[in-house]
């Protein structure tokens, strides 16, 4: 059988800072963290443990069950995201698995461009004995379908919301607060990236609690935000809180008789959006002369808007962003033969 990474909810903020601090190696470990997962089992579900062999991402186990691997397999993008992994030697920090407790088989990390094997059955459609390269992040993937292996800027806006930097691999010596990533994207840049939880999730929010009942439908919804652009009205629309501070939620600022209108309310909540993004990344200094990409705002001018004000000139993407398509991308350039 196969263990994928999952969220466990119960008590699980307290074990994460408790595990943080143990293992400094990687002080910033998040519920959803394959390892985090792991360390919480080995210590209160050792019977679920015992069901299972292996463990790897969702697209470790198709690629598992695609080659007829007797062992799991993942990338080094993948084996980053579920911490206690070590990048200098691309391989899981042994030290730190000790300290959390960890004894579960972790997967064999491959290098990304990888050939994994080749398809060995037919209920997949296709054709046997193609070959099967090491499935690469879904950041990475996304990144990849728009900067392709060059430097620059990614605002990506959907259901949450990232600012990205495409940054070469020699350049990347900046000290980066809790609220920025970096991760492995190509033998050239890594990727540092500021991602919220809050996006088009905290809109939505606003419209079906505030506005849904009012008759009021989307898209008037958004001519009204874009009528009161320049609104006094601050939103910090943190309401899902962020990995990085999950003391942190939403709030509403600076109400004034004239200023609490639903365009108001909703202009505000798009600035904040950004804003938020712009706070995230703290101190780091990025190229601000990089191009800068923007995803997912093609029919949003409220957005378009603010992005020009609080960041400044942008490039609007308006091909769709996908993981797969960018993985597909990813692997024609960066196939290790």
């Amino acid at each position: 059988m196969f263990l994928r990474s999952s969220g466990i909810n119960a008590e699980y903020g307290q074990f994460i800072a408790e595990l943080g601090s143990k293992c400094t190696m990687q002080p910033d470990i998040h519920t959803g963290y394959g390892c985090a997962t792991l360390s919480w089992l080995e210590k209160h579900d050792r019977d679920t443990l015992k069901r299972y062999k292996h463990c790897g991402t969702i697209a470790d186990l198709i690629v598992y069950d695609m080659c007829g691997l007797n062992e799991s397999v993942i990338s080094d993008h993948n084996a980053q995201s579920w911490g206690f992994f070590d990048e200098k030697t691309h391989s899981w920090s042994d030290e730190t698995l000790v300290k959390a407790n960890i004894t579960f088989k972790l997967p064999k990390v491959l290098r990304f461009g990888s050939k994994v094997g080749n398809i060995v059955n037919d209920k997949y459609r296709i054709k046997l004995g193609a070959r099967v390269n090491i499935p690469i992040g879904d950041l990475q993937g996304s990144v990849y379908s728009v900067l392709g292996n060059k430097s620059g800027r990614v605002f990506n806006y959907g259901t949450a919301s990232q600012l990205v930097y495409s940054i070469r691999d020699e350049d990347d010596n900046q000290v980066l607060p809790h609220s920025v990533r970096r991760t492995l994207y190509t033998e050239d840049f890594n990727l540092l990236t500021a991602a919220s939880l809050n996006g088009g999730n905290a809109i939505n929010l606003i419209y079906d609690q505030l506005f849904h009942d009012k008759g009021i439908d989307y898209d008037n919804l958004m001519n009204e935000a874009y009528s009161k652009r320049n609104t006094t009205l601050t939103v910090d629309p943190v309401f899902l809180g962020e990995r990085h501070d999950t003391r942190k939620f939403g709030s509403f600022s600076n109400i004034q008789l004239n200023n609490f209108t639903i365009g108001d309310i909703a202009a505000a909540t798009f600035r904040g959006i950004i804003n938020n993004l712009i706070s995230m990344m703290e101190h780091f200094r990025g190229d601000q002369s990089a191009p800068l990409y923007a995803v997912g705002i093609a029919d949003r001018e409220i957005m378009q808007y603010y992005l020009r004000e609080v960041i400044g000139e942008f490039i609007l993407h308006e091909q769709e962003v996908t993981a797969a398509y960018g993985a597909i991308l990813f692997d024609i350039d960066n196939e290790i033969p």
